[in-house]
């Protein structure tokens, strides 16, 4: 959700947290027990102020506070030659280099998956960056074959 439309949410509910209480007692509590309008509608409004300023408070903290991990706008980049990102868990071989990852079932059960980072970059040359758990093999293509 947009801050705009928090914020928008928020003034809505701070306008009804008094204007419902306050005609509530105004107009429906308060006549049986109060016959001046003045004071009447005076305490109501009181009421209404106090309500309106706890919406506030509310409010405010719901509208600036950060949004929930795992929404959208996560970026996920891989800048360089042969670079590898992936913005959440990974189960398949990777391989950036010329020899492939060798194939290997993940075994076991897997574990509950976690919220992948906001921002995931691969930069360098066949860099691999997983944003979350990695269950499957992984070459860059670095290893050196061992002569005999």
């Amino acid at each position: 959700m947009g801050r705009s439309i928090r914020w928008a949410g928020a003034g809505l509910a701070t306008a009804a947290a008094f204007a419902v209480p306050a005609w509530l007692c105004g107009a429906v509590v308060l006549p049986p027990l109060l016959k001046d309008p003045a004071i009447r509608w005076s305490l109501a409004s009181a009421l209404g102020a106090v309500l309106g300023s706890l919406a506030v408070l509310w409010g405010h903290g719901f509208a600036t506070r950060a949004p929930a991990p795992g929404t959208p706008g996560r970026s996920v980049q891989a800048t360089a030659e042969r670079a590898v990102a992936i913005g959440g868990d990974n189960g398949a071989p990777v391989s950036t280099g010329d020899a492939t990852a060798p194939a290997q079932p993940a075994a076991g059960p897997h574990p509950a998956p976690l919220l992948a980072p906001a921002t995931v970059t691969a930069s360098g040359n066949r860099a691999i960056v997983i944003g979350g758990t990695n269950s499957g093999p992984l070459s860059t293509g670095d290893q050196t074959s061992a002569c005999p």
